[in-house]
């Protein structure tokens, strides 16, 4: 599949910016005594990874306070890393302003309701499968995958891919003669 939506927007990202819970995972939070357990898409990293090698920023900007987040960001080498904040609009603005980006250079995948604004606000908006019913009647193109499956790795593949800087990242680990 190859994203023409509208061309010219796709050819104006630079970032993305991402939610968490209910797209980097599958929106479950698991308790114990030792903490909070999250699990991630090996997938979802990797093209992240790419995306930043290729120069293409990413950002998270989470509802939810979680070590564990801020641990993964910087294992992928995310520098902007925003959680704990439900007025996302006014974070989705700061985020800009870090990745010295403007709202139409940013694509936004969301799931539940807090991003609704910046849905609203970016370039392009994504959401994951199952998100809530609000979110899909909003978002601009809907993944035909779960939250916490490869959302993030479809998303970056796809915007790649309409770049034509996905064969980038193929030509980094194929056999060289």
């Amino acid at each position: 599949m190859v994203l023409d939506v509208e061309s010219k927007r796709v050819l104006a990202l630079k970032g993305l910016i991402t939610d968490v819970d209910g797209v980097l995972n599958n929106a479950k939070v698991f308790l114990s005594e030792q903490g909070e357990v999250k699990g991630f898409h090996i997938r979802d990293g990797f093209a992240i990874k790419a995306a930043l090698h290729l120069g293409f920023q990413v950002a998270i900007l989470s509802g939810r306070s979680s070590k564990i987040v801020e641990m993964r960001a910087q294992e992928l080498g995310i520098q902007h890393v925003y959680t704990g904040r439900l007025d996302k609009q006014q974070a989705f603005g700061e985020l800009l302003a870090k990745m010295n980006l403007n709202a139409h250079e940013v694509a936004y995948v969301g799931d539940d309701i807090p991003d609704l604004a910046p849905l609203s606000l970016c370039g392009l908006s994504f959401c994951p499968h199952n998100a809530a019913p609000e979110i899909l009647a909003r978002s601009e193109i809907h993944v035909p995958v779960l939250g916490g499956e490869g959302v993030i790795r479809w998303v970056l593949q796809k915007i790649l891919e309409a770049q034509g800087r996905w064969s980038e990242v193929l030509a980094r680990f194929e056999v060289q003669s």
